[in-house]
């Protein structure tokens, strides 16, 4: 039984998570019906908020899952990389977004973008491993461009390949140059790199007079499974964590004395066992949240927090991640604006994590206002991206973050 909990950190429990996630499809639905689901996903637009259980059903949606995230771990196994902690948070971001955005046909072309590059700088591959994972933010441009736009698919099919190309080829200069901006207090800067990308691809929509409106198609019938697999997971980790290690309850509270500024890796400085232990707990907090809050579970909302989960490993804990959302919570209450019923008002708050290290750096205050602020621009953000960024939270947090951070250290030098 240990070697099989010690296979599991090794691999993070990805794998296991994934044929958890395969068979699931199967269970929750006949084979036919989650073949029938599928093509109606890989064949919709994508565009932000398109939840695939309301599309194609569960089993579909699971089967969509496993398969776009047992796809990036060959492509990890095929490179020979460890799962360092920003590898983790990639490929856990990638399997969160698979349930609304991400499928095999809408990230090939920006993988392809992305390896051209690198043939044409003459950098290694591998070296490009954690701009390729994040990158699939904008694989709705790619659906879009084919299904979206209603043209014929001779013309749809090397439109969206195009697109996704020239995505793909300047998404890796542009994230690195990017961080420059919030100076690493965005911790979901590639969204905030995707989002300038998103805003280029739709300018240049627009101006040709092709509309991309985004839409909000979610479907909660499944949210009692939804909360159960979210606790299940949630206790399992920290019952793990502890089981394989009593010793990562100590580390974990040096853990938490870190920022969370990019580029952090929890797994290099604190070990598996603490970022399973820190998965686990963030878990639980985001079901307490869900309760509190009477949210009912939505595939977008599932697949938001999982992703966010993923960052546990890079940059997020319960202490620097408390205020941020705290921030986003009262914000939504004081203005009265929208309520908690909106998928996209959850998804503001569970996103709002991007901002944690200005919490981490300059203290709960600081954290408060940079949550309550973003909330508010990230309606702002969708309307100038156009829906094309799955990350548009990143991308809002990256212009959050330039003018928290700004603001503190200009005072902070004054004084």
């Amino acid at each position: 039984m240990r070697r099989i909990l010690i296979y599991c950190k090794k691999s993070m429990f990805l794998p296991l998570l994934v044929i958890i996630f395969l068979v699931g499809a199967f269970l929750v639905d006949k084979p036919v019906d989650v073949f029938k689901g599928y093509y109606k996903i890989l064949t919709c637009s994508s565009i932000l908020v398109t939840d695939y259980i309301a599309v194609g059903g569960l089993g579909a949606t699971l089967f969509n899952v496993a398969t776009v995230t047992i796809f990036n771990l060959i492509i990890i196994r095929i490179l020979d990389l460890r799962i360092t902690g920003i590898i983790f948070s990639g490929l856990v971001c990638i399997l969160g977004f698979s349930f609304f955005g991400k499928n095999i046909i809408n990230t090939l072309p920006i993988y392809f973008g992305i390896y051209l590059f690198s043939r044409i700088k003459k950098i290694a591959f591998k070296n490009l491993i954690v701009t390729l994972l994040f990158s699939t933010g904008i694989s709705p441009l790619v659906s879009y461009c084919i299904f979206g736009f209603g043209f014929p698919l001779y013309y749809g099919i090397p439109l969206g390949i195009v697109c996704g190309v020239i995505a793909g080829l300047i998404i890796t200069p542009l994230a690195n140059h990017t961080i420059k901006f919030h100076q690493g207090y965005d911790i979901y800067n590639t969204g905030f790199a995707l989002g300038i990308v998103s805003v280029l691809f739709y300018g240049i929509f627009t101006t040709f007079k092709l509309d991309a409106d985004t839409v909000m198609i979610v479907c909660d019938d499944y949210h009692y499974l939804l909360l159960g697999i979210l606790i299940f997971v949630s206790v399992a980790s920290i019952i793990t964590a502890i089981a394989l290690d009593r010793g990562t309850i100590k580390r974990y509270f040096k853990l938490m004395k870190k920022s969370g500024r990019l580029v952090s890796d929890f797994i290099r400085d604190f070990g598996r066992d603490t970022v399973i232990l820190n998965f686990g707990i963030l878990g639980i907090l985001f079901t307490i949240i869900l309760l509190i809050l009477g949210v009912r579970i939505n595939g977008a909302i599932f697949g938001t927090i999982l992703a966010v989960l993923g960052f546990a490993s890079s940059g997020l804990h319960l202490r620097n991640m408390f205020s941020v959302m705290l921030g986003a919570i009262l914000s939504v209450l004081v203005t009265n604006l929208r309520d908690f019923d909106s998928t996209s008002v959850m998804l503001s708050i569970f996103f709002v994590s991007g901002l944690a290290p200005i919490a981490g750096k300059y203290g709960m205050f600081a954290g408060l206002f940079a949550g309550f602020i973003h909330v508010m621009f990230a309606p702002l953000a969708l309307e100038m991206q156009g829906g094309f960024d799955l990350y548009n939270n990143g991308f809002a947090s990256g212009f959050v973050a330039c003018i928290v951070v700004s603001v503190l250290e200009a005072f902070k030098k004054e004084n």
